[in-house]
This record gives structure tokens, sequence and C-alpha cells, in this order.
């Protein structure tokens, strides 16, 4: 080879070895955490700053000033060198690549980097706390490869209730012999990652129960096991019995050497190397690609399954200006009714959360666990009417899990989505009985929009929920009920075909579309229906046929009448209005005395003549 072709290719060599290792030994894991940070969901970023203001509760890092964003990216762009090159150059990738992001985002994603970074000179508990809020939705590498042993305890950790957990908590000692053993055995296993992935699994779940100085002790004794585990191969039967002794009374050794069908290490390696390719190199996933998959199944969106699929399908395709206009058209339901406190955020959120921790669980389980989490969310978000030994029967089967006052943090949805499936099992089975095939359709239809509902603020979260529920139980309840949830998303996506009204119908929506101020006032005058007219309408409406004509002017009057008229005189017109969808869609099963006295209250503002077909113009 020419001397000049050698150095050619040994140029290309170095700049390729300087590439990869541009951002220290963990250059893959850092630029792979990046791309993640960039494509998280604002749900997700919830997610990350409420786990780390609970670490916080028990460690001693956010105790100080914060550091801001301007300040780092000073640093970085100094040349005093109190940041490292390798650190300098991926803290400039991160804040470009989150430069549209908030401030605390933006820190939270640098802590986290930065240990990332020097993962291999940190102890493994200082690096769980800074990397802790990414640790499920950013998983390390190494975490699919774990010895048995670890993930037996991970998973018994994960299962321990407050009482446990406050047993970890108490002093204890090691003589200095056996910690000394300890410290050798740690030195010579250096590349096992128990005690990391103790570390991040005590932080995720620890601070749910516990917190402050109680909390971190119980922490740190969590961590100690998983360091004994990684060094298990370098001691003694007589170490191991003593180091073990601060845990053996919550999780006996013993418990963690139970025969199990465990994979192959080589599978297990093989497993996570391709579980690593997808994160890295996997698009992001279509926020509605969960829809087809359930949409296989028989109807699994209930008796309304065609219109909730639609409703799917139309609600993740919505422009930015579609968005503004199902806002505005909500804040201007809300003006006349009070359906936009029926379900706080916090309600939403926390089924959504509870929805998603048990999406590979049955049908049946998951069913229940929805009633409880939305029981709960009631009780603590809204409080309507309810004391607090009532709250906290409701919040009864989450227990020990969430105990009421020790809610802090990221409030309940937080502590809902923390939830493992041991964690579900035990609400399911702690909830009130109930009919599934009353809520399995509601849960299938969340699951399908679940990826969306992360997208989206709560705003927009709770106006599609609204919506999806409303068409889920569609025919449980009545037209002006339904129109109120449904009203925002009814031009968007329409569910009512107007050729199935009939002219006359579709004239009286048409008219109730371009109610006026007067128009509206008068609709809001009382109004009373003798008894036995009403029991005439009843009947002539039992079939049910004219139930669409009702809704239509149901969603025509909740949008129009709050432009002219907001508070009880303009539910007072909506409910006028409604009554007039009714008893025209019906006025062939009515005399015409009978629809003439019953149109009274809508005569003033629609006369019944204007609905009547035009004349034909004679020749």
């Amino acid at each position: 080879m020419a001397p000049a072709s050698h150095g050619l290719l040994g140029r290309i060599q170095q700049a390729t070895d300087n590439a990869a290792h541009r951002f220290g030994p963990h250059t893959a894991e850092v630029e792979a955490f990046i791309v993640a940070t960039a494509q998280l969901t604002p749900w997700q970023w919830r997610q990350v700053l409420a786990t780390k203001r609970l670490v916080a509760t028990v460690s001693k890092e956010g105790a100080g000033a914060p550091e801001g964003s301007r300040t780092i990216q000073a640093a970085i762009r100094s040349s005093e060198g109190r940041i490292s090159e390798p650190l300098a150059r991926a803290g400039e990738v991160l804040f470009d690549t989150l430069a549209r992001k908030g401030e605390d985002k933006q820190v939270a994603a640098w802590q986290a980097m930065t240990a990332l970074v020097h993962r291999s000179q940190l102890p493994a508990l200082k690096f769980a706390v800074n990397y802790a809020p990414f640790a499920t939705l950013v998983p390390l590498s190494g975490s699919d490869v774990l010895d048995p042993r670890t993930r037996r305890y991970i998973a018994a950790l994960e299962q321990l209730p407050k009482e446990q957990l406050q047993m970890f908590a108490r002093r204890w000692r090691i003589s200095p012999g056996t910690s000394s053993a300890l410290l050798q055995a740690v030195a010579k296993n250096r590349e096992a990652k128990s005690e990391e992935a103790v570390a991040l699994a005590a932080l995720g779940m620890i601070p749910n129960h516990l917190s402050g100085d109680e909390g971190w002790a119980a922490v740190r004794t969590a961590v100690h096991g998983g360091r004994v585990l990684g060094a298990f191969g370098g001691l003694t039967a007589t170490e191991i019995t003593e180091l073990w002794s601060p845990i053996e009374p919550v999780i006996p050794l013993s418990s963690l050497d139970e025969i199990a069908q465990e994979a192959p290490a080589a599978e297990r390696v093989v497993t996570a190397v391709n579980n690593a390719i997808k994160t890295i190199t996997r698009p992001p996933r279509s926020r509605a690609a969960v829809a087809p998959a359930i949409a296989r199944g028989a109807a699994p969106y209930g008796p309304n399954h065609s219109e909730v699929a639609a409703f799917i399908k139309g609600v993740t395709d919505l422009s930015p200006i579609q968005w503004l206009r199902v806002l505005d058209r909500r804040k201007l339901v809300a003006s006349v009714t009070r359906e936009g406190a029926a379900e706080p955020a916090g309600v939403v959120r926390s089924i959504l959360a509870a929805i998603e921790g048990t999406r590979e669980m049955d049908t049946f389980t998951r069913s229940r666990a929805f009633v409880a989490v939305e029981r709960a969310g009631f009780a603590i978000e809204s409080r309507n009417g309810m004391n607090l030994e009532q709250v906290r029967q409701v919040l009864a089967p989450f227990e020990p899990s969430i105990v009421f006052e020790e809610l802090n943090g990221g409030g309940f949805a937080h502590k809902v989505a923390a939830l493992g499936r041991a964690d579900w099992a035990r609400v399911a089975a702690a909830a009130p009985q109930l009919g599934e095939e009353a809520i399995a359709p509601l849960v299938n239809a969340g699951t399908a929009l679940i990826d969306f509902f992360g997208g989206r603020s709560d705003d927009e979260a709770v106006a599609a929920w609204h919506a999806v529920s409303a068409l889920v139980h569609r025919q449980h309840l009545t037209p002006i009920k339904f129109a109120a949830s449904y009203a925002p998303f009814a031009s968007a996506i329409p569910v009512t075909n107007p050729r199935s009204l009939g002219a006359m119908v579709s004239r009286y929506v048409t008219a109730v579309g371009r109610l006026g101020a007067s128009q509206c006032a008068a609709l809001a005058r009382p109004w009373q229906v003798e008894d036995d007219l009403s029991s005439v309408l009843a009947r002539a409406i039992a079939d049910g046929n004219s139930r669409s004509g009702e809704e239509a002017a149901a969603l025509a009057a909740v949008v129009t009448v709050p432009m002219r008229m907001a508070g009880s005189g303009g539910w007072a017109a909506v409910k006028t209005a409604a009554f007039g969808g009714r008893v025209i869609a019906a006025r062939t099963r009515l005399t015409g005395e009978q629809l003439e006295t019953l149109w009274k209250p809508i005569q003033p503002a629609i006369p019944l003549s204007s609905l009547a077909a035009p004349a034909k113009a004679k020749r």
C-alpha cells in the first residue's frame, strides 16, 4: 500500500475513533439519550419532572439554589475548563436539540446526561439520583441483562408495602472486616450493573411511600442489597450472611434463589442488543398505531363502534386551526353548562395513566382498575360533598402503594402512573364489582388514543376524553347531555347524518343555528307542559326514532346559544331548543292540535309555519 494511501486511511480511522469517543467512553448511550429526549411527548416530560420532584424528597440534590440553563450554557462556552471537553460537546448538542423546551426540562436532561457521561466514575446511587427521572422512558444499556437474583430482588422491592420499607430505614452496621471484603469484591466486579439497576428501581418506588431522611435511609439499604448481589461471586457464605442481615427480615436471601424458568444468558444478551437497536433506530410510534390492533376485535368500542372508530381516526388528524375552534367551542359550552368541571384534568390524566399501566392485563382486571381510579380521582380532585374519611375509603384499594396523607410531588395522576403490574392486580382485586361490558368499550377507546393523549395539552386531552366517553355511552345519555360533551367536535367530526333527519327537522336545526339574541331570550322564558300532553309525547318518542333529531338540535343549540346568552338563561334556551327537536322529530305521531300546543314554547323564536316546505312558484 502506498504511503499516501496509508496516511489517508490512518486519518480516516483516527477521525472515526474520535467521533466514536467525542462524548467520552459512553458516547453511544449519550447520543441515544439526546435523540430520545427530543422525541418525548408533553405527558412524558410531565412524568420526568414529577419523578425528579419525588426523588428530591428523599435526596438532597435540590437543596441548594437550582442551576439555570443559561448558567450551564455559559459554563459550556467558557474557556476556564470547569466542564470537561466531552461533556461540553455533549451539552452543546443537547441544548441545541432542546432549544424550544422549558428551562426545567433542559436542566433535568442536562443533569441526567452529565451522569451518563461520567457513568463509570460515579457511585451507583449518585448516578441514579440524577438519571432516575428518565430511567423508565430512556432505559440504560445493560438494564436488560441482569442476573436472576437481581431481577427477583427488584421485583420483590416493587411489591413492598410502606411498613416493610420502614424496616429498611432502620440503622444497621457491618463489621469493618466484612465491609472491606465487600469493597474488594465490588472492585473486582466493576462491570456488574446490579447496584445501578437497584438504585434506579428504589428511587422510582420508595419516594411514593417515604420521604426525607427516612426515605433516603430506606433507599440506601435497598441499594446496599444490590451491591451485595453484584459482588456475590467474590464473597464467602459467612460474609454474605452478615452483609444481607439488614435486608433479611424483609426479603430473605433464600427467596431469591428459587428455581425459575430463566432464559439462557446468551439469549438475554441477544434480546437486550435487539431492544437497544430498536430504541436507537426505530422512528417514533404513530399516535394512532394502537387503533388498528384493537379494531380487529368484534366491536371493541361497544354498540357505537363505528362512530367511536371514526372519532379516533378523525381526532388524530385535526389541524391546529381546528383544535383552536374545538377549544373555543368548549369554552362557549362551559359558559352555559358545567361540563368543563365534570372531570378535572387531574382525573382524566389519572384515568389515562391507569389505561396505560394496565395495557398488558386482561380486560376484566383493566375494567375494575379503571373504576377504582375514576372514583378515587374524583374524590381527590373534586371533593364534591365528601369528607376526609370518605376519601380515605375510596382510596383504600390503592393502599399501601398510595396513601392519601402522603400524596405529594406530581399528585394522584403521577402516583397512578408509577404503579406496577402487581399493584394493579391488587387494586383490581379490591375494586368494587361492576359490569365489564359497560366499562370495557371505554377502556379500549382510551387505549387506542393513549399515545395521542400523551402528546396533547390538558385542555385538549380533557375535551377529547369527554367526547369519546360521550360517544361510547351515547345510548345511555340524554341527547342534551351527549351534546354538551360532544359539541366542540360536532362540526370537525360529525356523528349525525343530515339526510337521516328529514326535511322538516333539518330546517329546524338550521334555524337553531341562526338564532339571534332576541330569539334566545324568547326560548329562555319559563314554560310548562301539561301532564297528559307530556305523556302523549313520551309515548311518541318511546321507540327512539326521534333521538337523532333531538341530538342534532341540541348540538346546534349548545354552540349557538352561548354566543348570544350565557349563564342559566342560556342553559334554559338550550333546553327549550332541544325540546323543540324532540317535538318536531315526533310530529308524525302527534295530532295537529297536540303539535301546536307542544310547540308554544318555541313558537315566538321559530314559528312552526316557517318549517313547512316552500310553495312551488306557478308558471
